[in-house]
């Protein structure tokens, strides 16, 4: 439908003339039109450079619980569980790079956006020119009748059908074409979360209830029991009891952390599914909630008696709204950058 850029709300005012692929700018005073220079593409997927940050916080999260997990963790634990081990969280992790890889992959654009060549320069709108880009659901920047659920997306420059969000973690927008296997990274993604906090947490446990259990690989064998290996069996790095404990130690609370907004990101999107709306119409609808709160604190009606007005604060439908979304890491961004451009 999670945590992302979005365009602005659309409103398409009656009498507005479609106007030419770009031609729209920003009128001065005197009627005067400054001309807009077609400096951006249209991005294609999520691999249009360049990346943004959190899409490279995503690949270091990839390599490191890969390298930990498969690498260093379950090489220790004891036959048969390193081989259930191996089998279970490789075959997560591959399902879940595959999910990530093929939802950055596919563009999400419009099919008359995708028929167009949106990958020549597109106009840079002036922000309150925005509102007219849509007419009678023809975008004058795409040059492209779309739908009534399409989107305009600042960041990619495209309509994109049944827009949802733009995911930075992704460097995408997600939609129609695309959601389904963003659920699918999500739920697959938690699911591989729980399985490195589990062994991470197990390995540092057994430590010191029974280190036994963790050194039944060959390599251990004529070694002190302060010596430990990384990489095994391929390539035996002899380190001390003291960094792989603090390895193990981190890898829980970093994957933790990484599990708690992954959770949080599933719920979000499962209340949405519930609710049959997307992530776009939820947060439109909490901002026009908070609107309405704020527009009744600052008239308050002259019939109420304020003497019987009860001294408990009551918690509005926008601040529940603003406390789900404050919870999936892939909203932050999106609120943030909405009120920016607003």
């Amino acid at each position: 439908m999670s945590h992302s850029l979005l365009p602005d709300p659309i409103s398409s005012p009656k009498g507005c003339c479609v106007q030419p692929h770009g031609k729209i700018a920003p009128t001065h005073a005197g009627g005067q039109s400054e001309p807009v220079t077609p400096v951006r593409y249209g991005s294609r997927n999520g691999w249009t450079l360049p990346p943004t940050k959190k899409q490279l916080v995503v690949w270091m999260y990839y390599a490191y619980f890969a390298v930990v997990t498969l690498g260093i963790y379950i090489p220790l634990l004891p036959s048969p569980w390193n081989l259930v081990s191996y089998g279970v969280v490789g075959g997560v992790f591959f399902l879940h790079l595959v999910a990530y890889v093929t939802t950055a992959s596919i563009d999400a654009a419009h099919p008359n956006v995708l028929a167009t060549n949106y990958s020549s320069p597109l106009p840079t709108i002036h922000r309150s020119q925005r509102e007219f880009i849509l007419k009678d659901e023809y975008c004058t920047v795409c040059e492209a009748e779309v739908g009534p659920k399409a989107k305009h997306c600042w960041a990619c420059n495209k309509c994109v059908m049944d827009f949802d969000h733009h995911c930075m973690w992704l460097n995408t927008c997600i939609g129609r074409r695309n959601y389904w296997l963003f659920f699918a990274m999500v739920v697959s993604g938690v699911i591989l979360l729980l399985l490195v906090v589990v062994i991470a947490l197990f390995v540092f446990i057994e430590h010191y209830l029974n280190p036994a259990m963790l050194r039944t690989a060959p390599q251990f064998q004529n070694v002190k029991s302060s010596a430990w290996f990384l990489f095994l069996p391929l390539a035996a790095v002899e380190v001390k009891a003291v960094w792989l404990l603090v390895l193990a130690g981190f890898s829980v609370l970093l994957g933790l952390n990484s599990l708690v907004r992954m959770t949080y990101l599933l719920g979000f999107n499962i209340y949405l599914l519930c609710k049959n709306i997307s992530t776009y119409d939820y947060i439109l609808r909490a901002r026009e909630a908070e609107r309405d709160a704020e527009a009744a604190l600052k008239e308050p009606s002259p019939d109420v008696d304020e003497s019987r007005t009860p001294a408990t604060p009551v918690e509005t439908t926008s601040e529940k709204a603003v406390e789900i979304q404050s919870l999936a890491i892939e909203f932050e961004s999106t609120v943030e950058y909405i009120d920016e451009q607003n």
